[in-house]
């Protein structure tokens, strides 16, 4: 390439800028045609800590119970899920627990009211709550099962529900 400037028509200022831009413009061609020759290659591998696992599976399960519960036609296995705060705490976290269970839970505390209010060493605990409602806990467990297999999109929410339950079971046996 060649260029030719007349002097005469050009201030020097002006010569030394289109100089300037002429060593420039060729150097980044040297340096582009450069990095090209030697290009490297990085490939960077992460994995998400078990916190983060945890606030996935969370996220995940919610998900697949709000989905389940659009799909499920029977109210009695609806799970319901609403946000509470620990005693003790300000921070309030989402439970969520069938509303079979509730529904048995509000019958035991009316059982056990008297006139006066609520005789709480008469009310169940939840372990006893667990026992007494096994039979239809399995019953849940088969139509949730039934439901998973018969819509695919359920199916692939608990996919990958399952599969975040799996690594953080891993991630307990490595450690």
């Amino acid at each position: 390439m060649l260029i030719v400037i007349n002097p005469r028509k050009i201030g020097f200022h002006a010569i030394k800028t289109a100089a300037l831009s002429l060593v420039l413009a060729v150097s980044f061609q040297v340096a582009a045609q450069n990095d090209k020759e030697r290009v490297e290659n990085i490939e960077v591998f992460g994995q998400k800590t078990t916190p983060q696992l945890k606030r996935a599976f969370d996220k995940q399960r919610f998900e697949f119970l709000e989905l389940y519960n659009s799909i499920n036609e029977i109210a009695k296995f609806d799970v319901i899920c609403k946000y509470l705060k620990p005693i003790g705490s300000q921070i309030a976290r989402k439970s969520c627990e069938p509303r079979y269970v509730k529904d048995f839970r509000v019958m035991q505390i009316q059982t056990s009211s008297t006139g006066v209010g609520i005789d709480l060493n008469r009310l169940p605990s939840d372990d006893d709550i667990r026992f007494l409602t096994n039979d239809t806990r399995e019953e849940a467990f088969e139509h949730v099962a039934a439901l998973i297999a018969t819509h695919p999109e359920l199916f692939d929410s608990f996919s990958k529900l399952d599969a975040l339950h799996q690594r953080i079971e891993q991630r307990k046996e490595d450690n």
